[in-house]
């Protein structure tokens, strides 16, 4: 028997990881300074895969993503993805043009969660993340 599952160990073993997949989200605001937006404003992303969001032209831009859409462990989860340790679902504020800030997305369940700027609110900055 031992020498039947060795093989199947091996195998399984050796077989190929999903890689992770590279996302750039940019932040940007249109030249006549009516629209600010996320490009892409919605992305399918599994749990591993890396997002990057890139300061444009409107900044600052602060990433944050909606609580309501989080039970207290997603919440959790998110928080330390965001590197915040005071659990708020905010990245770090992306003060210039250039700015950039990397994550990776944690083991959140399938489903949908909204993310804005904080600091266009007002303009309706917003995208969804679509973890599957």
């Amino acid at each position: 028997m031992a020498r039947l599952m060795l093989p199947i160990v091996i195998m399984l073993w050796a077989a190929p990881v999903p890689a992770q997949q590279a996302q750039v989200i940019r932040l940007s605001r249109s030249a006549d300074g009516s629209l600010f937006r996320f490009a892409p404003g919605r992305l399918t992303v599994k749990p591993g895969d890396v997002l990057e969001f890139r300061a444009g032209a409107g900044a600052p831009f602060t990433v944050a993503f909606e609580p309501a859409d989080l039970d207290e462990r997603g919440r959790g989860l998110l928080a330390a993805a965001l590197s915040n340790a005071r659990g708020e679902l905010r990245g770090p504020v992306l003060a210039d043009s250039g700015s950039r800030f990397r994550m990776t997305v944690p083991a959140l369940p399938p489903g949908a969660y909204r993310f804005f700027s904080l600091n266009q609110v007002s303009y309706r900055m917003a995208g969804l993340l679509i973890v599957k």
